[in-house]
């Protein structure tokens, strides 16, 4: 599926929606990645770590605490537990959300696992999945599913298909290794001479700092050592300008929708 939305203007600034559509749904669930692609934005970031019977979830956190009823570590707790647990009652709309709103608009939200996201958006999202925990056997596991479930590299950011990220090296190291065929990418907070060396040793395809610090210069170095840049963190407007304005093909950003009326404007 070809969405142009994804995009703004002819830059070729591509949006990507951050755990979903997440500053108006609760993040890293379907009612967050589906927001985005009602809105447009089939290019979306998650993140992916293991159970502790070796079941590959969506959730940020290295904790359940934040985003679930549930309490302890992700890594040590069992997908049954998981899957009793809200992962929306939490959260509260802003006042101008375009989803739902209010206390409890999201009390029925819970954390998908990875194969039931490869299962439900095949041939709709351009998936960006950052390995968010360390184990090795996570890279085996997500490997499987996107094997299984015959997603592959986008032909273009506009495109289905699915990317690796992490800001752990070794877990590059062993994806790239893993599945050779998939763009990886090297999340850091600034780019040097020594981390664009790094990404390549890797075998990445593209290196993702901060954007509130990200500079033409930087971009340059990057490009210069055939590397692809695209950001992450954009909390601001002036975040997210200085990003398009350094020269990085996109960013991940909670609020995608505002984010492109922005570069519009």
């Amino acid at each position: 599926m070809t969405n142009e939305s994804t995009k703004s203007g002819a830059s070729g600034f591509t949006l990507i929606a951050h755990r979903g559509f997440s500053s108006d749904a609760p993040e890293n669930t379907y009612d967050a990645f589906d927001l985005a692609i009602e809105n447009g934005f089939n290019n979306i970031e998650t993140d992916v770590q293991l159970t502790s019977d070796g079941v590959a979830v969506l959730i940020h956190d290295g904790t359940l605490d934040r985003t679930t009823t549930g309490s302890g570590p992700v890594a040590e707790v069992e997908l049954a537990y998981v899957n009793s647990l809200d992962a929306g009652i939490w959260f509260e709309g802003p006042a101008d959300s375009i989803g739902r709103r209010g206390p409890g608009a999201y009390g029925e939200s819970f954390v998908p696992t990875l194969e039931e996201f490869l299962a439900r958006y095949e041939g709709n999202v351009n998936l960006h999945l950052e390995l968010k925990s360390h184990e090795q056997e996570l890279v085996d596991v997500v490997a499987k599913l996107i094997d299984e479930y015959g997603w592959s590299k986008p032909e273009s950011p506009a495109t289905p298909g699915v990317s690796i990220s992490s800001f752990d090296a070794s877990q590059l190291w062993r994806s790239k290794k893993t599945m050779p065929h998939l763009d990886h990418g090297f999340l850091l907070r600034r780019i040097t001479q020594l981390d664009c060396e790094l990404a390549v040793s890797l075998g990445c395809s593209g290196i993702y700092p901060n954007a509130g610090g990200v500079t033409v210069g930087d971009v340059e170095m990057a490009v210069r050592s055939g590397l692809v840049v695209r950001t992450w963190g954009v909390k601001t407007d002036e975040d997210l300008l200085r990003s398009r304005s350094s020269g990085a093909a996109g960013t991940t950003v909670d609020w995608p929708l505002r984010a492109k009326k922005i570069l519009e404007g």
